[in-house]
Formats: C-alpha cells, sequence, structure tokens
C-alpha cells in the first residue's frame, strides 16, 4: 500500500477517483516543467520521469533485494532544497524493491540505475508523501531527487562487515571482556545479577538504552515490560536477556541482522521524528544499522514466581 493512501480516510471509490484526478494534475505539471528539456527525459509505467545525469555503463546492474548505498540530493518543483546528501560521509541504504523506502517511486527508480551512474527523478504525489504536510514540504508535494548510486552489497556481505566492525568496537572499547554469540550478539557484562535467569515466556522489566556505535542515543526505556517470545523486542536484545540475570547490567552490540534489518528508508531522513510522532511509521532506526543497548534487568515474572528482582 502506498504512503499516501495508507494516510487517507476516504472511501475506496472515492479515493480511486481522488488519487487518479491528483495523478493528472501532478502529471500536468511534470510535464509542464519538463517541457524545455522533455527530449531527455522519460516517462516510468508507474507514474514517476527520470532523466540520465551521469551515465556509467560499466557499473553493476542492480537486481531485487540489492543493498544499495546512494547519496541525494530532494527538491520541490519550486526550486526548494529539502535535504542535500551528496557531500555526507555516509550514505543513505536501501533493500531494493522491498517496499522499504518512502518515496516509493525511488523503489522502481533506482532499480533502473548502475552502480556510479545518477539519475533524476520527478516523482509525483501519489508516489511520494501524498496528502501528508510536513515542516519540510507541503501537501501534494512533487519531488525531484537526485540519487547517485555508490556501491551494491548482499545482506551476507553487509553482515559480514558489520560483525568485523563490531568486533573491532567491542575489543577496543570492553577489551576481552565480552562474550559472542553464533547469532553475532556480543555481551559485555557490567554487573553479574544474583537472582535467576528469564526463560521464553517470562515477563521481564527492564532498563534500557538503545544507540548507534557512533554513541548517538536513539530511544531510552525506562521500567518497560518486554514478553520474551513474542516478537516485543528484537532478536539481538532478547538472546541477550536471556544471558542475563535479574539484578544484572550488560552492554549488547548487534548486527541489523538481529536487530531492526532493513528498516525504512525516508527521504527526507530529517522527517522521521515528524512521522513517528504522528504515528505513520514505526521505524525510529535507520536500515541496516548496528545497535548497542544498555540494559538493566530489573526483574522477571513468569507463571511459577512472583516478580524476581
Amino acid at each position: 500500500m502506498s504512503f499516501c493512501l495508507a494516510l487517507s480516510l476516504l472511501s475506496c471509490d472515492v479515493k480511486e477517483s481522488y488519487y487518479e484526478k491528483q495523478a493528472a494534475i501532478d502529471d500536468e505539471k511534470i510535464q509542464k516543467y519538463l517541457m524545455p528539456i522533455s527530449a531527455h527525459v522519460s516517462k516510468h509505467y508507474s507514474g514517476f520521469y527520470y532523466q540520465t545525469i551521469t551515465p556509467n555503463e560499466a557499473g553493476a546492474t542492480l537486481s531485487a533485494n540489492d543493498v544499495v548505498d546512494f547519496k541525494y540530493k530532494l527538491s520541490l518543483l519550486d526550486g526548494t532544497v529539502v535535504e542535500d546528501s551528496m557531500n555526507a560521509k555516509k550514505p543513505a541504504r536501501l533493500k531494493l524493491l522491498d517496499y522499504s523506502v518512502v518515496p516509493e517511486g525511488l523503489d522502481l527508480g533506482i532499480s533502473l540505475m548502475k552502480v556510479g551512474s545518477t539519475y533524476r527523478f520527478y516523482i509525483p504525489s501519489n508516489l511520494a508523501y501524498g496528502d501528508y504536510r510536513s515542516s519540510k514540504f507541503p501537501s501534494q508535494a512533487i519531488m525531484i531527487a537526485d540519487i547517485k548510486v555508490t556501491a551494491k552489497h548482499t545482506e551476507d556481505e553487509v553482515e559480514q562487515a558489520q560483525l568485523d566492525s563490531i568486533d573491532t568496537y567491542v575489543k577496543t572499547k570492553y577489551g576481552s571482556n565480552f562474550e559472542k554469540f553464533a547469532s553475532g550478539l556480543y555481551m559485555v557484562n557490567t554487573v553479574t545479577g544474583t537472582g535467576d535467569k528469564p526463560r521464553m515466556g517470562d515477563r521481564v522489566n527492564v532498563n534500557m538504552t538503545r544507540r548507534y556505535l557512533d554513541g548517538t542515543v536513539i530511544k531510552t526505556f525506562t521500567g518497560v515490560n518486554l514478553d520474551l517470545g513474542y516478537k516485543q523486542a528484537v532478536q539481538g536484545l532478547e538472546e541477550g536477556l536471556l544471558q542475563m540475570h535479574s539484578g544484572g547490567k550488560a552492554f549488547l552490540v548487534m548486527p541489523a541482522s538481529i536487530a531492526f534489518k532493513q528498516s525504512l528508508c525516508l527521504l527526507p531522513e530529517k522527517i522521521r521524528s515528524e512521522l513517528l510522532e504522528d504515528q505513520l511509521i514505526t521505524s525510529e532506526v535507520l536500515p541496516y544499522s548496528i545497535v548497542e543497548y544498555e540494559v538493566e534487568l530489573k526483574g522477571i515474572y513468569n507463571n511459577f514466581t512472583t516478580w524476581n528482582n
């Protein structure tokens, strides 16, 4: 389902009419904008337009499920630059043709490219943010996205690179005081608890902070209850909690494969907090991110015991 359809409260019949009408309006605006350069622009069957800025015929082609690194500049038709990451040190990342990027038109658009090429995409509002109005762009915004693909990877390659990074990070920061698990989880116990260990099906009460490896805090949780085995926590966090004793504290460092995987790629990234606040997305973590949890296991509850503190 498209982002704009998910936001709409209209009936199905009205939706179809409304979005067909808006798509026609957007298409007319884009064509008028492109009139001076129309010979160099193609229209995709889904409704967006695209233009090759810098070709790279020798570059690797892109396929479904590739992990694609790219830089971008996002603008509006009136020339307003919404976000520019072209000079950023770290590229954005998405899993191609996985419906995990907004504007969703870029999923198909980037699949047309090769590594090393730069394309410009003209994306109608129904393939971008539709009715949504943010602090960075108005409702029914037509987006212009300059995309430069810098690399592609398999998920296995991404995971191996992350495991190497985690190994270096943990050894540098914590020395030899860690345990590594087959899943890729690294665990550093800082306080060994004196209580029981939880089991699958138990409810645990925890304090924890989730952050990136550069120290940026993503979110802090205080006194939160988690039911283990019910996908209320990512795999790496559950695995770590099952190794802890009540009253214990630990750092848990994990690759994306046992954390938030491909997550949701947003352009512009700077509106993620707005979409979270408006409860339109749940993805707080950037795609393919290594995350570290600082965890305190305060207590355990199961069918046979009361809280074990």
